[in-house]
């Protein structure tokens, strides 16, 4: 099971996601290099929908966007080969954001990349527990948390909830000798 424990990079807030200039809310950001930091924000607000009810198909598709993006900053970083368990891990949290929290959001992705960690966060506003749950073997969801638990201990990482419950974030420890693609 996940740690609940702060990860060592510090946790978004809501105020996050506001832009300060003109520039769309969606666009990621990059800062520094990858030898030193790199990092990627993406936000994007969800709608309302009925609690246990799909999620709209819109709001399910920017899953896909996320992880068109971060592939491409992986790749840029020289991580392509931890790309198919990062987008997986990023699948499985952007997706919980927005089937779980029925009310409509604005949800958080950052993505960071410093000190050899790779830093995942994904944020929604709303306080929740945030643990895996024991799904039946022909259910077609809850088997999230599980997985990003999986992922954390193959690569030696780990996971939990941020501080105030709003969050889920994942650490996974990167190789020392990346160099930019």
């Amino acid at each position: 099971m996940g740690t609940a424990t702060a990860p060592s990079t510090a946790q978004p807030t809501a105020s996050t996601c506001r832009p300060s200039s003109s520039a769309p809310i969606d666009r990621p950001a990059k800062l520094s290099t990858c030898q030193e930091v790199d990092a990627t924000l993406i936000c994007f607000s969800t709608s309302p929908h009925a609690e246990g009810a799909e999620p709209r198909t819109e709001d399910l598709l920017r899953v896909q966007e996320v992880r068109r993006t971060v592939k491409q900053r992986l790749t840029y970083c020289g991580l392509s080969d931890l790309a198919d368990n990062v987008l997986l891990v990023v699948s499985e949290l952007i997706t919980n954001a927005i089937r779980h929290n029925s009310r409509g959001t604005e949800i958080s992705f950052l993505m960071v990349l410093r000190d050899e960690l790779l830093l995942v966060i994904v944020t929604d506003g709303t306080p929740a527990a945030r643990d895996p749950q024991q799904a039946r073997e022909d259910a077609e969801h809850g088997r999230g948390l599980g997985i990003v638990d999986a992922i954390a201990q193959e690569h030696h990482g780990s996971w939990g909830a941020t501080s105030d419950r709003t969050g889920t974030w994942c650490e996974l420890p990167v190789r020392a000798d990346r160099s930019a693609a």
